[in-house]
């Protein structure tokens, strides 16, 4: 064989093909993770690095050949290629370390930045290296152009470094509940070198400059928990004294069912004035998106609270309100879910047999299983209603003032099906068997008024079962006999 025939190893052919890959291989789509790019690219710059040192002598210090123009070129070429490796091995390397994989996408604020300054850096290199152009005149003129454009935008840079920091600090990411001073609350839903974008509760997205968020307060609701804290302020009457309503409003916190009972809802009183006392509502829910529906369920459960009291709400101006009073046993039957459809002779025959009883916390007024002896309406306070099952007690239902319990179990003759515990201090007006057929007796129309109790259709069947009945009655035509049969009962 002819050695004399085979080419001679040129590590100029070389380094081009390497460039050449490495220039196609960046424009496929193919996703390598942060360390695979940084081993390729350390690979690759080794490589070209040992064939520009054969063709160049040092890459810092090439030595350029004068004899041929277009060589000359190739090399100052391959040279440049040289730099771009550099720089871009530079910048893998400092993503991996700035950045990890899957960090929000905010901390990558500062890769960007230091791969621009990698990349300007690499740009004056070239220059200067592979061109032989000095670089002082270009510094002079960047830095002149650099003023100009830092006036031009101040604006702009001011919000790009406020990202910056912000990157930095990480007091929010994308998904965290935020609130920014100036009444702006949403989900942070996207960071860029400029703005953060903040989905509201109004279906809007609110572009907020990162110039501003680095300067303003800024609440983050989903850190350290989602738990959400919140606080309502009601001004009632100042005649009433603050023990009374500080109860009212405790026992109004106790029917609601979306509160949290840990940390439990606190009253206080706050102010004393001439035309209203105020009091502050303490509460918490296990998410911003409960809030709303809490705060509506908690002044539906104070107006049924302060008005089964007596307290009223105080008005601005006015010191001396009239003075309201708790509803008689007869009002309180008229606003009951059980009575109301009743007509107001019959509600006044049957009022006169009901009898005020209390409880304390924690007493119970009856138990499941306890032979049912009566029914009840509740005048003022809060009681728990839990049934006892295979899993253990059950909560079904919070009561409250003008709900009634115990009716089904009275008229079938079952036992109580659930356990009454109060919560808070509690009034109930009591109807026993023996007043209800006492009371039949005196008025006998009761008995009509009784029998439309059973005709309120099924959404009030369903109450009655919740708060007693075990087995689920469906239709309102089986509680009406059982209701005929048990009038039929008292009249014989």
């Amino acid at each position: 064989m002819n050695w004399n025939l085979v080419p001679a190893f040129d590590p100029l052919i070389a380094a081009s093909i390497l460039l050449v890959l490495v220039a196609f291989s960046s424009l496929l789509p193919i996703r390598w993770p942060l360390w695979g790019q940084v081993s390729v690219r350390l690979l690759v710059l080794l490589a070209l690095t040992l064939l520009a040192q054969k063709a160049l002598g040092s890459p810092i210090a090439p030595r350029f050949g004068t004899v041929n123009p277009t060589r000359e070129l190739w090399e100052r070429l391959i040279e440049a290629g040289w730099w771009v490796c550099v720089a871009r091995a530079a910048v893998a390397v400092g993503r991996l370390f700035v950045v990890l994989e899957n960090r929000p996408r905010e901390t990558r604020i500062v890769a960007d930045l230091l791969a621009a300054a990698i990349y300007v850096f690499t740009a004056l290199a070239i220059i200067n290296f592979s061109f032989d152009v000095p670089i002082r005149g270009v510094l002079a003129t960047s830095g002149v152009i650099a003023i100009v454009l830092g006036l031009a935008l101040q604006s702009t840079l001011s919000d790009v470094f406020s990202g910056i920091a912000v990157g930095l600090e990480r007091p929010y990411k994308p998904g965290d509940l935020l609130w920014v001073e100036g009444n702006i609350e949403g989900r942070v839903i996207q960071l860029d070198w400029r703005s953060t974008q903040i989905a509201t509760g109004q279906d809007n997205i609110a572009i907020v400059p990162n110039s501003i968020i680095a300067k303003a307060r800024l609440v983050n609701r989903s850190a350290p928990t989602l738990i959400r804290g919140d606080t309502i302020t009601l001004d009632l009457d100042p005649g009433v004294a603050p023990e009374t309503c500080v109860a009212a409003l405790i026992a109004a916190t106790k029917g609601c069912n979306l509160l949290l009972s840990e940390p439990a809802a606190s009253v206080a009183c706050s102010a004393m004035k001439g035309d209203g006392a105020r009091y502050e509502i303490t509460f918490s829910v296990p998410s911003t998106d409960m809030l709303a529906a809490a705060r509506t369920e908690i002044f539906q459960q104070a107006y049924r609270h302060l008005h089964h009291a007596g307290i009223a709400l105080a008005v601005a101006g006015v010191a001396a309100l009239p003075r309201m009073s708790a509803p008689t046993p007869q009002q309180l039957l008229e606003q009951s879910d059980l009575f109301g459809v009743m007509e107001e002779p019959e509600l006044k025959a049957l009022a006169g047999h009901f009898e005020p009883i209390s409880l304390e916390p924690e007493e119970y007024l009856f138990r499941q299983g306890d032979e049912a002896y009566a029914l009840f309406v509740v005048a003022s306070g809060t009681a728990e209603i839990t049934r006892r099952g295979d899993t253990g007690s059950q909560l079904l239902h919070r009561m409250g003032p003008g709900e009634s319990l115990g009716a089904i179990g009275l008229i079938t003759g079952e036992p109580y099906s659930v356990t009454v515990m109060a919560l808070t201090p509690m009034r109930f007006l009591r109807l026993r068997k023996e007043d209800l057929t006492e009371a039949i007796k005196i008025m006998p129309e009761l008995s009509a008024g009784l029998e439309r109790l059973a005709q309120r259709g099924q959404a009030a069947l369903k109450r009655f079962a919740t708060a007693q009945e075990a087995a689920q009655i469906t239709e309102p035509e089986v509680f009406l006999k059982r209701l005929r049969k048990f009038l039929h009962r008292l009249d014989g």
